[in-house]
């Protein structure tokens, strides 16, 4: 198994790049904050010095498969603030495309800082594949990339969450990448789209007979400061219905900083077997 930095390596290709979408990040396919991270890294590699990541929206045009991508990067605007646009693609079709603004510049503002939310530390939750041991529930294979404690576990023959929130601290396996922003906002970015769906089904009280595949991820980038090793999904999946559902998620660091804050809309799809 590859870790997140490993899995998103560029290889220089023409203009652009390539990369090899590992099946150990596929969910549904390639998990759609994987594809996000890939654009980032490949920002990394083309935007100017001292620059950070502040913005990325992206739209998941079609399925991806595990396999080759070609990645391109295209400069939109540059200067003291920078714009790009990548694309992922496979087989000449595009299957993630991305707008990813970065920055130098760091004028000073009033600061205004939302609080973090009052949760257990990490230390002192269960592990989540022991919380489904215990229930006798499978565990997908995409959560060996993590090491997963949730705040407020539940499974549907659990009764209602008394928070809306659900709320997980996160660590990546085999994670050893040098501090760097581009970093720190790949990693942001994945959880951010991986936790719009559990936010659904953390309020819902009934096993959902449908899949929710990402139409979109907007992420706003909040701290280019270093994240640290665990990090605190805090994911509201609140509207849900004609076919559509969507959610919205922030990221938090141990010492309470607002490292991220993204939403997503996720297309409703039932099974064939199941219709």
């Amino acid at each position: 198994m590859a870790g997140l930095i490993e899995a998103t390596d560029l290889t220089p290709q023409g203009d652009g790049f390539s990369a090899q979408l590992d099946p150990a990040w596929e969910i549904w396919g390639p998990a759609g904050g994987y594809l996000a991270a890939i654009t980032l890294r490949a920002v990394r590699e083309r935007a100017a010095a001292e620059h950070r990541p502040v913005t990325l929206t992206g739209q998941f045009v079609r399925v991806a498969r595990p396999g080759a991508v070609d990645v391109a990067v295209q400069p939109v605007k540059q200067g003291a603030s920078a714009l790009y646009t990548v694309t992922l693609s496979q087989s000449g079709e595009p299957v993630f495309q991305a707008q990813i603004w970065t920055t130098v510049r760091r004028d000073p503002a009033i600061p205004v800082a939302p609080t973090a939310p009052d949760v257990p530390a990490h230390d002192d939750l269960p592990d989540h594949r022991d919380l489904l041991a215990e229930r006798g529930l499978p565990l997908h294979s995409f959560w060996d990339n993590l090491e997963s404690r949730p705040v407020n576990f539940r499974a549907f023959s659990d009764p209602p969450a008394q928070s809306s929130h659900q709320y997980r601290w996160m660590r990546f396996v085999d994670w050893d990448a040098p501090p760097d922003p581009y970093y720190d906002a790949m990693r942001s970015a994945l959880l951010i789209d991986l936790a719009i769906w559990p936010g659904h089904w953390h309020r819902i009280t009934e096993r959902a007979g449908y899949l929710a595949p990402s139409l979109d991820l907007t992420v706003y980038f909040h701290s280019d400061e270093e994240a640290g090793e665990w990090l605190l999904s805090d994911a509201d999946s609140d509207v849900a219905g004609e076919g559509l559902l969507s959610g919205r998620v922030r990221m938090w660091s141990v010492d309470g900083r607002a490292l991220a804050t993204g939403s997503g809309h996720c297309l409703i799809v039932v099974p064939k077997e199941q219709r």
